[in-house]
């Protein structure tokens, strides 16, 4: 009994030994995993601090937002034109046009602004181009192009209304003495002479088939005798318009692997390059040289960091593109100095305070060293280069 008794005490011992030296063990291991994830989370952290850094220097500055308010009208604010140092904003559901003077960009003066009535067709406008003292305005709900007289910004005049065949007008450009509409419901593109803006005439109408690329089209460039047009399903077709009346197809960039058009929505060009913004792909330059045969020669995928997420709209000022996102709810400031190789400088992302307009970013034109954005919010956002 005695020498069990005594066993038992040296198992019991032996037992509380092993179990210090388990403790220990456990406490060594949690500390050199926690140490392990601490390291690794910071290092994340700094390279996440460093990414940012290296695009955020304070090139370009957030300054100010223009709402609307009982003076300017600018609710739905989705598309700008700028002429004469005078501003005109699409209002998607304020069903109209304001007018603003940008003498000072910092600091639009409303001048004017004219809403649909019973005389015109103007609701959820949506598009603008401007021709001579005309202005042509796309409707999406009424499926029509409204023509109203800007001679006197003031006073603006209703002059025609032309009820169209098909839905979901997206962009409108003007080159030479015709509107081009493209009608992203509908895969169809269509010509319209206005050569006499009191009376627009359908010219010609062109639609998607096995040749043309012109699914969900979205929007117009215009090099020399050709025009460029950006396909939300397909990528880029290239017309020859040298008769507008009879556009030819050219040639189609498709979207694949190897070319990012997907999702295509907005694009600009300087000099021999397009610069394209798309949903899915983010931001793509395209070399001309070759006007009927672009080719990529570089790209930059959206990411949870670099604000290119539903890449909307781009627009070239100088040496930089500027990208607005509406996912990544941002203005992105790219150096295209060297097309093949561009750089992100900065970012400015909506803070969600809601006193920013940079939020589901659709639009973006810049003016003198300033950068105006519109997302379909009561206003738009103003963005000041630094540089």
């Amino acid at each position: 009994m005695k020498y069990f008794q005594k066993q038992k005490n040296n198992l019991s011992g032996a037992t509380w030994i092993w179990a210090v030296v388990i403790v220990f063990l456990v406490v060594i291991l949690v500390v050199t995993v926690g140490a392990f994830f601490k390291r690794t989370t910071s290092l994340n952290t700094e390279k996440s601090k460093q990414e940012e850094s290296s695009r955020t220097s304070q090139q370009i500055s957030y300054i100010r937002s223009v709402k609307d308010n009982e003076e300017m009208s600018l609710l739905g604010a989705h598309e700008f034109a700028i002429r004469d140092n005078y501003l005109y904003v699409t209002t998607v559901r304020d069903h109209g046009l304001e007018i603003m003077d940008i003498t000072n960009p910092a600091n639009p003066k409303h001048i004017g602004a004219f809403f649909d009535n019973d005389e015109t067709l103007m609701r959820k406008i949506h598009s603008v181009a401007l021709y001579s003292n005309y202005a042509f305005l796309g409707s999406m709900e009424d499926n029509a192009i409204q023509v109203l007289d800007i001679s006197n910004p003031k006073n603006i005049l209703p002059v025609k209304s032309l009820k169209l065949n098909f839905k979901g007008i997206h962009g409108m450009s003007i080159h030479g003495s015709y509107l081009y509409i493209a009608y992203s419901s509908d895969d169809t593109v269509e010509i319209i002479d206005i050569s006499d803006p009191t009376n627009p005439k359908v010219a010609v109408t062109l639609s998607d088939n096995d040749q043309m690329s012109l699914g969900a089209p979205h929007e117009f460039l215009f090099v020399g005798s050709y025009a460029y047009v950006i396909s939300g399903t397909e990528g880029m077709e290239i017309l020859d318009i040298s008769d507008p009346t009879n556009p030819k197809h050219v040639a189609a960039v498709k979207d694949n692997d190897k070319v990012a058009l997907s999702g295509g929505h907005g694009m600009d060009v300087a000099g021999n390059y397009i610069y394209t913004a798309s949903y899915v792909d983010g931001f793509a330059i395209f070399d001309i040289t070759n006007p009927q045969n672009p080719v990529q020669v570089a790209k930059i995928d959206p990411t949870e960091n670099n604000g290119l997420i539903s890449a909307a709209d781009v627009d070239v000022s100088g040496k930089y593109a500027f990208v607005v996102s509406e996912v990544g709810n941002a203005v992105v400031m790219i150096d295209v100095s060297n097309p093949a190789n561009p750089i992100i400088k900065d970012m400015i992302r909506d803070d969600g305070s809601g006193d920013m307009f940079l939020w589901n970013g659709h639009y973006v034109e810049t003016y003198n060293n300033y950068i105006y954005v519109a997302g379909l919010q009561d206003g738009f956002g103003i963005v000041k280069i630094l540089e």
